[in-house]
C-alpha cells in the first residue's frame, strides 16, 4: 500500500520536476524560503541543476536579515555533479545540497514504476517456491487445487514436489 501511495506522489510530482528542469535551462531562478525561525532554505536552478542551500540560524530571526552568508561555493557551476557539503561559519551551520535534475526525474519516474513491476515480479516469485500466488502461502504438498488460506484455485502438478 505505501509503495501505491509514493507512486501516487511521484506521478504526481513528476510533471512539476520536468517543468523545473526545463525553467532551469531557460530561465535561471532563485527562490528562498523561512523553513521555520531557525531555518533558511534557498533554491538555485540553472543549467539543469538544483542547488540547494540550507541555512541553520542558533537563534530566532526569521527574516535571516541578521546573517547574509556570502556562498561558498557556487551551486551550478558544477555541471551534472552531486554534492552534499555541510560547513560552520562562526554559531551558523551551512549545508549544501547539489544535483541534476535528471536524477530526480529518473527517480520519480522509477517510483511510479514500482507497483506496476512489483505485482507481476511477485507473482512469478512466489509461484516458483511454490507458494500461493495470491496471499503467498506454502502450498507445497496441496492436493487439492485450492489454497487453504485464501482459498484461490491454482495448478496442482507444477507444485506437488
Amino acid at each position: 500500500m505505501l509503495t501505491k501511495i509514493m507512486a501516487v506522489v511521484a506521478f504526481v510530482v513528476l510533471p512539476f520536476s520536468v517543468s523545473l528542469w526545463h525553467k532551469s535551462h531557460h530561465r535561471p531562478e532563485h527562490y528562498r524560503f523561512d523553513v521555520t525561525l531557525y531555518k533558511s532554505l534557498r533554491i538555485y536552478l540553472k543549467d539543469g541543476i538544483c542547488g540547494l542551500h540550507l541555512l541553520n540560524m542558533p537563534k530566532k530571526t526569521a527574516a535571516a536579515s541578521e546573517y547574509r552568508a556570502p556562498l561558498q561555493r557556487n551551486p551550478v557551476e558544477i555541471q551534472s555533479d552531486f554534492a552534499l557539503s555541510s560547513t560552520r561559519q562562526g554559531p551558523y551551520r551551512i549545508t549544501w545540497l547539489v544535483f541534476p535534475f535528471w536524477f530526480s526525474t529518473a527517480a520519480l519516474a522509477a517510483a511510479v514504476c514500482v507497483p506496476v513491476i512489483r505485482g507481476p515480479l511477485r507473482r512469478l516469485w512466489r509461484k516458483s517456491r511454490g507458494w500461493c500466488e495470491e496471499c503467498g502461502y506454502n502450498l507445497r504438498g496441496n492436493r487439492s487445487g485450492v489454497c487453504p488460506e485464501c482459498g484461490t484455485r491454482f495448478r496442482g502438478s507444477a507444485i506437488l514436489s
